[in-house]
């Protein structure tokens, strides 16, 4: 017989265990939150840092075109300054090497009747050429006449 008011241990156990089935379902439910936010967190952050890098691999893309461009602009420079020295059809190759920061192009010319001068004006005429400013003033310019094998 069941007394008013008192529950049979049968009663409680299924009380208890609706209680523990309750608390497994809200840390259920927490983990797929913490979860879903770790988740979202590290694709956020994939996302920003995938953007960051191209951002840096653009600049340094623009950098090199950039640099390039200053390159052909002086070459073309060089060849009118030789044309005006008498030296027209002149050969100008303009090279470029990046060391910890710093551009330095070595620039070489070529042409038969320089070949053929004295190398008091060769000289002479490298000193010319020097005079001849490059775009970016950062950057070292070394001029040379290309030596012949013969």
């Amino acid at each position: 017989m069941k007394r008013a008011g008192r529950s049979t241990g049968r009663d409680i156990g299924m009380r208890t265990g609706r209680r523990t089935a309750g608390r497994r379902s809200r840390q259920a439910a927490f983990l797929r939150t913490v979860i879903a936010s770790v988740c979202l967190v590290m694709i956020t952050a994939f996302c920003i840092s995938g953007t960051v890098m191209s951002r840096e691999q653009r600049t340094e893309e623009a950098e090199s075109e950039y640099y390039r461009e200053l390159g052909s602009i002086y070459a073309e420079e060089m060849r009118d300054f030789l044309k005006g020295q008498g030296y027209a059809d002149s050969g100008v190759t303009v090279t470029s090497v990046e060391e910890g920061g710093a551009r330095s192009y070595t620039v070489t010319i070529h042409h038969g009747r320089i070949d053929r001068l004295p190398q008091e004006e060769k000289e002479e005429l490298l000193t010319e050429c020097s005079m001849v400013t490059f775009p970016d003033r950062a950057c070292n310019v070394y001029h040379k006449f290309l030596e012949k094998d013969c």
